[in-house]
């Protein structure tokens, strides 16, 4: 299993379900998202932004947007481990990256860049945090430098055209 030091703190530990394996023989795309999800969930109960806060307060956080990489297969009954690291934030968005990674061979799996937004549920609009929670974000933010920019950070996706000489 990769360190915590390298990539960001461990967030999710469990091993791939039967009914998730596609006619491929391999771990189908959307359960991914659905381990990224459940991360993202855990880092937010762990911080006090989750269920019981947005009972409590009426915000929430919503994804506004994923960007993932599948980079190796996994199949029925790996150990998987997802790391997750805070890369920014602001007075309504935060800005996170996971890894998904095989939890025998650490092989890298899967990555997800994601953008959520902090909204009022009653109003399902873009809401600031309150100072506290800023002050978690932030000093989450400065925590997690340690582990680097990620290499798929940023990325665009296309399909490659070779130059041609005119």
């Amino acid at each position: 299993m990769p360190k915590e030091e390298k990539y960001g703190p461990i967030l999710l530990e469990t091993s791939v379900k039967e009914e998730w394996i596609d006619f491929n023989g391999h771990m189908n795309m959307a359960y991914y998202i659905v381990l990224f999800d459940q991360a993202m969930t855990n880092f937010l109960e762990d911080i006090d932004l989750g269920s019981h806060y947005t009972k409590e307060n009426g915000k929430s956080i919503f994804a506004l947007e994923n960007h993932v990489t599948y980079q190796h297969e996994l199949k029925q009954d790996d150990p998987i481990c997802v790391h997750f690291q805070l890369l920014d934030m602001d007075s309504k968005f935060i800005h996170c990256f996971m890894r998904l990674f095989h939890g025998q061979s650490a092989i890298l799996s899967a990555t997800m860049e994601q953008i959520s937004l902090h909204v009022n549920m009653d109003t399902r609009m873009p809401a600031r945090f309150a100072q506290s929670k800023m002050d978690i974000l932030r000093q989450t933010v400065e925590k997690h430098k340690i582990y680097g920019i990620p290499r798929e950070m940023g990325r665009s996706i296309a399909i490659r055209k070779p130059k041609t000489n005119l």
